[in-house]
């Protein structure tokens, strides 16, 4: 909070708000505080008018459940005999301490009104220092507080999977004091805070401000009518040190029942041998493993990007028949999906495999997509998946692999690139970004 608005001029007198203020605080610790401040402040000025002396000072860090009457009586009485002294600099610091407690208490309320897990990790703290740092009115961060734990929430959770597509940033833009600081939860309240899973970016922003959407234990949110909805950020594009744009999302993977890209090649390696793919035509790309000695691989070499694709097609068309594909493929599944059932290992190949060679690049990531999907919401348990741009608020929501590869063909959904064989972290899918 600016000191021009901790210190603001009101039409009340300092003396009266530092009463009214003290009222309203009801943080035992923060009153005693202000108690033992204000003791040593009134010994220095005049010893011979100090009020009656408050409860002794606690040392325990445990919060204190008794005498906070006896030291807002305390603190009440030491007000006016500061006022009296005419020390407007002190009465200034205890209004700006009361201000900050007032506001913290108020933070606090407005997350356990919408977070039923209430306040873990300091969490009243961080969204108090946010609120305080707003080039704002005291008044006016206290109503927004104040409405936020009654109103519990600025927007209808349930848009989040009525509407496949929105933006949340515009629902809340608005929002006075919110609009200043709706980034910063955004992008700053995440990690581990003491919720179960870790929070992404973005997740505790729509738990805190959406009516009707909670922090869950399993998926990220939770919706009043139990459906549960796991996110997945875009970072919308970030500027490296180069100058360039950085774009990144998330994968479709739990953590069990999932290989990654080395894995999927060294199946794939196995099963070409087998079926007569030389060992010399694959050594060119580098695989099983790149030679120290290779200092180059054609580019794209062997990946399930645009030239990767391309180069497996001419070793496909060369070596391999409609079986011999499919099983090449098929083993792909097996190295990135441990426990895939047949069914949507069968439809995956259907889509991509044509005659001896795998269909264009944008159709393989499509399918790449959509069975990973399907296939997260059998290992995860939840009922969508939401893409949120965290840069512009844009979200788009997937229930099944049929909603993804509607997205996908809308242009809403895309992903940054395909799988990288030689990088671990290439699992479950490509990444995922959103262009609404």
């Amino acid at each position: 909070m600016l000191l021009k608005h901790l210190t603001e001029a009101t039409e009340k007198s300092l003396d009266k708000e530092a009463q009214e203020l003290v009222q309203k605080v009801d943080d035992p610790n923060a009153i005693k505080a202000a108690a033992n401040y204000l003791k040593k402040v009134l010994a220095k000025l005049k010893p011979q008018q100090e009020p009656q002396q408050p409860p002794e000072e606690q040392t325990d860090e445990k919060p204190v459940t008794e005498g906070i009457g006896d030291d807002k009586d305390y603190v009440m009485a030491a007000v006016a005999e500061l006022a009296k002294s005419g020390n407007q600099s002190e009465l200034n610091a205890m209004v700006s301490f009361l201000r900050r407690a007032e506001i913290t208490e108020l933070s606090n309320s407005a997350i356990t009104a919408n977070i039923s897990q209430g306040v873990q990790g300091g969490l009243d703290k961080k969204l108090a220092e946010l609120v305080i740092a707003v080039d704002a009115p005291f008044d006016q961060k206290e109503k927004f507080l104040q409405t936020l734990a009654t109103q519990k929430g600025y927007w209808n959770g349930a848009d989040l999977v009525n509407n496949k597509s929105g933006n949340v940033y515009e629902k809340i833009k608005s929002v006075p004091i919110l609009k200043d600081i709706y980034m910063d939860i955004a992008l700053k309240f995440r990690g581990a805070m003491g919720y179960g899973p870790d929070q992404g970016p973005g997740e505790f922003l729509l738990a805190l401000t959406g009516k009707g959407v909670d922090l869950a234990d399993k998926s990220d949110l939770i919706l009043i009518n139990g459906q549960g909805v796991e996110v997945k950020a875009d970072n919308g594009g970030v500027a490296t040190r180069s100058g360039k744009s950085s774009r990144a999302g998330g994968r479709l993977y739990a953590t069990s029942g999932y290989g990654n890209g080395s894995s999927a090649r060294i199946v794939m390696y196995k099963k070409m041998i087998e079926l007569g793919v030389p060992e010399s035509a694959l050594a060119v790309y580098g695989w099983p493993k790149k030679s120290v000695a290779q200092d180059k691989i054609p580019l794209g070499g062997l990946n399930f990007n645009t030239r990767g694709v391309a180069n497996l097609n001419t070793l496909f068309k060369q070596h391999l028949d409609n079986a011999g594909v499919r099983e090449v493929m098929a083993g792909a599944l097996k190295g990135l999906y441990t426990e895939l059932p047949e069914d949507l290992a069968n439809k995956f190949l259907d889509n991509v495999v044509n005659g001896n060679e795998i269909v264009d690049e944008p159709t393989l990531n499509k399918e790449f997509i959509a069975l990973g999907q399907d296939y997260y919401k059998i290992k995860e348990g939840h009922d969508y998946v939401m893409v949120f741009n965290t840069k512009t608020g844009g979200y788009i929501t997937i229930g099944d692999g049929d909603d993804a590869r509607a997205l996908l063909d809308s242009g809403d959904l895309a992903h940054t690139g395909g799988f990288d064989l030689f990088d671990d972290r290439s699992k479950g899918t490509p990444q995922l970004v959103t262009n609404v």
